[in-house]
């Protein structure tokens, strides 16, 4: 059982791995093209799809619930979305510098945070498999 617990951790610290680098792609290309005319800001979502995939494992007829729930994780992907109605010049470019690079920094940090989680994972497999 703690098996499949720490395989679903180390799925879900990838997907966040993941969903945090879709986003500073899309905050980069944010950045990049802040003097771009009729340009509009991208912005990435992870939650709600995640979310959903889950709940929707979990209520299947399916009686491997933790299979279940672990391919749900697999499936979940970022989403990439153009915000269309927002725009912040009179050249109808979409991008707030000074909030993307804030953004930006968030990110970063929270990307930090998850590369931390997943070298402890992968540090408590190495213990176990060395037998220490």
């Amino acid at each position: 059982m703690s098996n499949l617990l720490f395989n679903n951790s180390q799925l879900m610290l990838e997907r966040a791995m993941n969903f945090q680098w879709t986003k500073q792609c899309a905050i980069n290309d944010n950045i990049v093209n802040a003097e771009t005319p009729n340009y509009k800001a991208k912005y990435v979502t992870f939650e709600e799809a995640l979310d959903a995939s889950i709940r929707s494992a979990l209520h299947s007829t399916d009686k491997r619930k933790i299979s279940t729930v672990r391919s749900a994780i697999d499936r979940s992907q970022p989403i990439v979305h153009v915000a269309q109605a927002e725009s912040m010049r009179m050249d109808d470019n979409g991008v707030n510098i000074v909030e993307q690079e804030t953004e930006a920094t968030r990110n970063a940090y929270q990307m930090e945070y998850t590369i931390d989680a997943l070298n402890s994972n992968l540090s408590l497999l190495r213990t176990l498999i060395r037998g220490q």
